[in-house]
């Protein structure tokens, strides 16, 4: 709008609209708020790490912002007086730069937007103890998420957040960083959890401090089980869990499946090391589990403990857990002795498959294998054999019902 109208603006002014900042300045106009000591407009220019085109409306500059600050100050100084825009409103202008590879990067990255707010932030001379009044609307979403990080970072539960609607001014309104921090947080519990990311939820959960409440004291017993869990501790994982999951862990069968889910989700966290090393314990500790309980046989491992289940399990030849002592014993024996990180493709290849779909199809097969006939339980994947997902189902729900209590 800054381009098309340049100069003659004044000339086409009753043509314009403004309905955001009608709703914001509204809000200022009340005798209880008064007016503002300064607005600070953050606007954008992006022309500088773009090569000239043909059309310049090809470029992404084209819709940035700076072009409107003409505008602007004559919209602030119809509100709030010419003198109060010449003293009190001050123009920041973020403009990113190419990086060293001359790679363009525009005010759409995350990162880099990020680190560009954060320092414009830091000229402003805002102090802590200044009320902050913020509006996040426009802009990219990476500036709009930048924004509201660093103003919480920056100013804490202090902080103000002033909302419109384009449609509706009259529904502006002003949200505390209290509460606004507080739906933040559960959003990023929400996002930890598909991560699986228990130990980062219970951070996020103290920084909350939240007052105590049955959501509260619940959370952090669902979150106290999935550490548990998390560290490979499952017998006191069950005994914690209780009910049911007393009566599975009973069963000699049960902590292979638990061991090779943790594979699973290590693998999702991206640690193939770690994956590979469960996926491992799962399998040989489960083989052991059944030399104990079916054999009378302890602390056998390795080759003997392949040879006494081969002579055993006759029906194991041409099924696929054959490549336990075939294949992935050895491998594992290499890699284990490599000072080096473990690529997930190397996970795979020791169990001689190609993805990760297939290499969880793969361990799932064999443990129900080394179970066969031992197991009432009928499980559909490795996900739904572990008692985790109970416990990850039920942090679901509980982040749910506490997101919805705070709205």
């Amino acid at each position: 709008m800054g381009i098309v109208y340049g100069d003659i603006f004044e000339t086409h002014w009753d043509d314009l609209t403004f309905p955001l900042l009608d709703g914001f300045c509204e809000e200022f106009k009340d005798a209880k708020r008064g007016k503002p000591d300064r607005i600070i407009v953050l606007l954008t220019d992006q022309e500088a790490i773009f090569e000239s085109g043909d059309r310049d409306w090809d470029r992404p500059y084209w819709q940035d912002t700076c072009a409107l600050e003409p505008i602007l100050k004559c919209y602030f100084g119809k509100a709030f007086g010419e003198q109060f825009v010449k003293n009190r409103v001050k123009f920041s202008t973020l403009k990113p730069t190419k990086r060293e590879d001359g790679q363009e990067i525009g005010l759409d990255d995350w990162d880099a937007t990020l680190k560009l707010v954060q320092h414009e932030f830091g000229d402003w001379g805002i102090s802590k103890g200044d009320r902050v009044i913020v509006s996040h609307q426009a802009g990219t979403p990476a500036i709009s998420s930048a924004v509201q990080l660093t103003s919480l970072i920056r100013f804490g539960k202090k902080v103000e957040f002033l909302v419109s609607s384009e449609l509706n001014p009259d529904r502006t309104k002003f949200l505390k960083g209290s509460s606004y921090f507080e739906t933040l947080q559960s959003k990023k519990l929400e996002d930890l959890l598909a991560r699986n990311d228990y130990a980062g939820m219970a951070i996020i959960l103290e920084s909350l401090k939240l007052e105590d409440s049955d959501y509260k004291t619940r959370l952090e017993h669902l979150l106290d089980l999935a550490k548990l869990w998390n560290a490979a501790k499952f017998d006191q994982f069950a005994s914690k869990m209780g009910g049911a999951a007393v009566s599975r862990s009973s069963q000699w069968w049960w902590k292979g499946y638990e061991m090779a889910y943790l594979a699973v989700i290590r693998m999702k966290q991206g640690d193939p090391t770690e994956a590979l090393f469960h996926s491992v314990r799962a399998i040989e500790g489960l083989i052991c589990e059944w030399a104990i309980h079916k054999e009378r046989r302890s602390e056998l491992y390795g080759q003997f403990l392949y040879d006494l289940f081969k002579l055993r399990r006759t029906d194991c030849n041409n099924h696929p857990i054959q490549i336990v002592w075939v294949r992935l014993a050895h491998v594992r024996n290499k890699l284990f002795h490599t000072l080096r990180g473990i690529s997930a493709e190397e996970v795979w290849d020791a169990w001689d498959e190609s993805s990760r779909e297939s290499w969880e199809k793969r361990m799932f097969v064999c443990l129900n294998f080394v179970t066969k006939g031992d197991r009432q339980d009928e499980f559909l994947s490795l996900k739904s054999a572990s008692l985790m997902l109970q416990v990850h189902q039920e942090l679901e729900k509980t982040i749910k019902l506490l997101s919805s209590s705070q709205s």
